[in-house]
């Protein structure tokens, strides 16, 4: 949800065949990189790839690469929607009204992934982090199935302790309609089915 320049380098010299789609404005700086397999989407476009079809969403964020270029790329979530899976990547978001439309124009969704952590103080990153409830409030109103958490304890970019995002995760879950089964938070390298 970064957009980790490196990380995309090294995935387009494994496969130059890759195909990246971006929000609008940002496929510039991946061409800048030698990645030239880049399609920009605008909120509310699609691309249809081998069989799934790609949809660039809305998100509550905002996008920066350097000290003055506030929002002159678009920020964006993310859904993959095939015959048999529905697939939503949040990205870096805020809690917004958006997810319950996502959630009944493309759901429901076998699988959401949903930013838990980078949350405290609330005055601050309420409008760009959600905390582990609004994830799973967003996830309800994504009709998800499972839930995987996501963008917690790997930097440590807020108030909060960075063991708490994946605790108050879980406990959130247990209460929720969703429950802690398909409330997924993977160790380092894990992969699960769904």
């Amino acid at each position: 949800d970064h957009l980790d320049l490196p990380s995309l380098r090294t995935l387009a010299e494994r496969n130059p065949e890759t195909l990246f789609y971006v929000p609008l404005g940002n496929a510039s700086l991946l061409q800048d990189q030698g990645i030239e397999n880049v399609q920009e989407l605008d909120w509310g476009q699609t691309a249809v790839y081998k069989g799934v079809t790609v949809h660039c969403l809305p998100s509550q964020h905002w996008s920066k690469r350097s000290l003055t270029d506030d929002h002159e790329a678009l920020w964006s979530s993310w859904a993959v929607t095939g015959a048999e899976r529905r697939f939503y990547f949040a990205g870096d978001t805020g809690y917004f009204s958006g997810f319950e439309a996502i959630g009944r124009k493309l759901g429901p969704f076998d699988l959401v992934a949903l930013p838990i952590g980078a949350y405290e103080p609330r005055a601050m990153m309420r409008e760009s982090h959600m905390n582990p409830e609004e994830a799973l409030l967003a996830a309800m109103d994504l009709q998800a199935s499972r839930a995987l958490a996501i963008h917690f304890g790997t930097f440590d970019l807020s108030d909060e302790p960075l063991g708490e995002p994946p605790l108050r995760f879980r406990h959130a879950a247990r209460n929720s309609a969703l429950g802690e089964e398909a409330a997924w938070v993977f160790d380092i390298g894990e992969t699960r089915e769904f």
